[in-house]
């Protein structure tokens, strides 16, 4: 008995490339990569922006209290050392480190606070707080501290890192090596003439 060969099968190319019932799926897969990173891209955004307005919040309402003087002269900062009155500032913003602190969009605990004094507001300059060639905090950032007297131009500074939650597409964003982004605020001020009782404050 002899077995008959079986008829060729057709070439399947043109059957394939003339198949759309999977149009749809590879349309998605293609469409798919770039609208969710721009979805992605649309939120970092918008959180870094509703952190730093939170930022801004938060520290002119401390920097306020050096403008007035309320800082300088509050009896529980005399003789206090330079590690004591920034962290002094730093609760004002974040609340207590005792306790649960204030609610912020940003990681407050992880602020660094740097206040200075300038000579005049034309030379005026300020520390930036990360060093652009190791991508890590600059070395001496927040641990600055001058007692500002009446009169003085203060150059307060807060920064902290915000965390990169989407980084199919980094944006040229991150400032640390780890992918983090810097946020900054700043205050440029001349205190005011506030009263001192007995000695100066500082």
């Amino acid at each position: 008995m002899q077995s008959s060969a079986a008829p060729p099968r057709p070439f399947p190319l043109p059957r394939f490339l003339g198949d759309a019932s999977g149009a749809t799926a590879v349309e998605f897969g293609l469409v798919s990569i770039p609208f969710f990173a721009l979805l992605g891209a649309i939120l970092q955004i918008a959180f870094m922006t509703w952190a730093q307005e939170n930022l801004d919040f938060t520290f002119q309402k401390a920097a306020r209290s050096v403008f007035t003087g309320q800082f300088q002269t509050d009896p529980a900062n005399s003789g206090a050392t330079t590690t004591t009155l920034l962290q002094a500032i730093h609760d004002q913003m974040c609340g207590p480190s005792s306790s649960n602190g204030k609610s912020t969009v940003y990681n407050c605990a992880g602020a660094k606070v740097d206040l200075k004094i300038g000579t005049n507001f034309a030379n005026t300059t300020f520390q930036a707080p990360v060093n652009p060639n190791t991508r890590a905090w600059a070395t001496g950032f927040g641990t600055n501290y001058t007692c500002a007297a009446p009169g003085a131009i203060v150059i307060a500074t807060a920064a902290v890192e915000f965390p990169l939650f989407f980084r199919l597409w980094d944006l040229g964003l991150s400032s640390f090596s780890d992918g983090g982004v810097l946020l900054q605020s700043t205050a440029v001020f001349r205190t005011e003439p506030y009263r001192t009782s007995g000695a100066s404050p500082c």
